[in-house]
């Protein structure tokens, strides 16, 4: 159960953590393209990432511990009773 648990959550925060990377480096690339500034964009957007997926791990984090910690609840709700 918390095996399983843990594997989602890794694999949650794996691909946030790729999603905000690809579309940091791509949108930057773009927007350097656009406007003609080579790396400024997309090292800004690089940094930028890096907090975003910090607290979308932890979001991912919190939200898969408040499952966890209701479906502990339930059971022990219904074993008591």
């Amino acid at each position: 159960m918390v095996s399983t648990l843990l594997i989602v959550v890794i694999g949650q925060v794996g691909c946030l953590t790729l999603a905000v990377i690809f579309a940091s480096v791509f949108g930057g690339l773009w927007l350097d393209n656009m406007f003609g500034t080579k790396p400024v964009f997309t090292l800004v957007l690089l940094f930028a990432g890096i907090p975003l997926s910090v607290v979308l791990m932890l979001y991912a984090s919190r939200r898969a511990l408040a499952r966890l910690k209701d479906k502990y609840e339930t059971e022990e709700k219904e074993t008591h009773a």
